[in-house]
């Protein structure tokens, strides 16, 4: 899966871009109206959290309407996938959390700064590695890459109209871990995309981190150049081809469910 979404999304890049804006923006989102579904009904965590606020790429797929609850545990490989955990006691991205307490800094970096084609391709991997073969693995695999690179795209359209220098989400703390020693931990492609595009939650987590004291460090401004525009001109081609071949992966497996094709369309329960 990982090597053909990447080999499309290669080949059919200029394709997509010759579409013409509004265009390629309604044929690419169509596969993926379900992510922005979810998106809109997350609730706002407070500023600062009262409560602990997650969610993950797990989470998100799970919400997918072909996914009932029973068969929602073939997924829970990707539970700590793109995680996001944060709350009165503690912080923490991809499954690990860290009590405010040890935190040392909240580092501001520039959404756009870390969403780059490059980090895109090696996270299809990372997904492809994650599930073991399972019955449904294809179909969970690739609602995970769907749903990752639509929260990518909603983000890109969300900044569409402000300066990308202005998107600063809080995706890396420092932390004191055994023996004293400084310790990063660094969100995922997923968490940095979800943070640019629910500012809510971005916000939310800023001030959670200022109530507890802790220092919010700002974003390196010169981790954009002049070629800023261009590398987002490409995630934007990359994703864009990425989710057009999703779309035609799922109507292709579609024609053969009809034709009386055994792979199952979702993931079986276990």
């Amino acid at each position: 899966m990982g090597e053909a979404v990447t080999s499309a999304a290669a080949n059919v890049g200029r394709e997509v871009v010759s579409r013409g804006g509004d265009a390629r923006r309604t044929g690419a989102n169509a596969s993926g109206e379900w992510v922005i579904g979810v998106l809109g009904a997350l609730p706002a965590p407070a500023s600062p959290a009262t409560e602990e606020w997650e969610f993950s790429l797990g989470a998100l797929v799970c919400k997918h309407p072909r996914v009932p609850a029973v068969t929602a545990r073939a997924l829970r490989p990707f539970d700590s996938l793109g995680a996001l955990r944060f709350g009165p006691e503690s912080v923490g991205f991809e499954g690990e959390d860290i009590p405010w307490k040890k935190v040392t800094g909240l580092q501001l970096h520039n959404a756009f700064g870390a969403m780059t084609t490059e980090a895109l391709d090696a996270e299809v991997d990372r997904i492809r590695e994650v599930l073991p073969p399972v019955p449904g693995r294809k179909w969970a695999v690739t609602k995970v890459v769907e749903g990752l690179a639509s929260v990518m795209l909603a983000a890109l359209e969300q900044a569409s109209d402000q300066r990308l220098d202005s998107v600063n989400v809080g995706c890396e703390v420092t932390y004191k871990g055994a023996l004293g020693r400084t310790k990063t931990l660094r969100a995922n492609l997923f968490t940095t995309a979800l943070l640019a595009q629910q500012l809510d939650v971005a916000h939310s987590l800023v001030v959670t981190a200022q109530a507890a004291g802790i220092p919010v460090l700002p974003a390196d401004p010169s981790a954009l150049d002049a070629k800023s525009a261009e590398r987002v001109r490409a995630l934007r081609e990359r994703t864009d081809a990425m989710v057009v071949e999703l779309r035609a992966e799922e109507s292709d497996d579609a024609a053969l469910d009809g034709q009386g094709a055994s792979t199952p369309s979702a993931p079986a329960g276990t």
